[in-house]
């Protein structure tokens, strides 16, 4: 593990290392093709993948038939997916992309929403670039609120999205932790110094959740 991952964490980053070859994911692939069997989507659809990381999810898009684009901020990950993928890449923020409204097919999402200082803010951006009918494909950890509240339900909804479905695979991040802590010795090096370490109380669920955006109210439409 480098200097940086160490201390800025490594959730997220997509360079999570197993074995050698190996890159540790919750439900390595398998969650991708649940969320995609949940979505409609036809083959061939454009799919932006928010925090693409080592290209793992681009490729399952490149094999199945759909039209893939990854966005990361590092680097590092960046370089890993351009060696094993052809799908477009794109070096920055998922909170700000780099494309016009309304362009794309649908916005997939696994561990990057959790990432996000203003995950409201994000989910509008993913929005703003998804077709009417579009669809957005979201796997993350989710703690939830001491007051009982479904925050990130209230997120969703609130940036303009209509879950279509909403799936507990918390066994996936149960399985995903003690891989994790047999590889690295225990959870420190997950989170680092990193903003998004988990809260003092609660226990993380893993969510799957497939939506689509509401059509703009009137006081939104040009």
């Amino acid at each position: 593990m480098d200097k940086l991952a160490s201390v800025h964490g490594l959730f997220g980053c997509g360079c999570v290392e197993g074995a050698p070859g190996e890159w540790l994911r919750p439900g390595d692939g398998a969650i991708v093709k649940v969320l995609f069997e949940r979505s409609g989507l036809r083959l061939g659809a454009k799919v932006l993948d928010v925090g693409c990381g080592a290209g793992e999810s681009l490729a399952w898009l490149e094999r199945r038939g759909f039209s893939g684009i990854g966005i990361d901020r590092d680097e590092r990950t960046l370089a890993l997916a351009a060696s094993r993928v052809a799908s477009p890449l794109f070096h920055g923020d998922g909170a700000h992309l780099p494309f016009t409204d309304t362009c794309l097919d649908a916005v997939l999402s696994e561990c990057s929403l959790s990432q996000m200082p203003d995950r409201r803010a994000a989910l509008a951006e993913w929005r703003r670039v998804l077709k009417a009918g579009g669809r957005l494909l979201l796997a993350d950890v989710d703690w939830p609120g001491s007051d009982g509240r479904d925050g990130l339900a209230e997120d969703i909804a609130s940036a303009g999205f209509r879950i279509l479905h909403d799936e507990d695979r918390s066994d996936v991040l149960a399985r995903f932790v003690a891989r994790f802590i047999f590889h690295y010795g225990s959870l420190d090096p997950l989170w680092g110094d990193h903003d998004c370490a988990p809260p003092a109380e609660g226990r993380p669920g893993y969510r799957l959740i497939v939506a689509e955006p509401t059509p703009p109210t009137g006081s939104e439409r040009p």
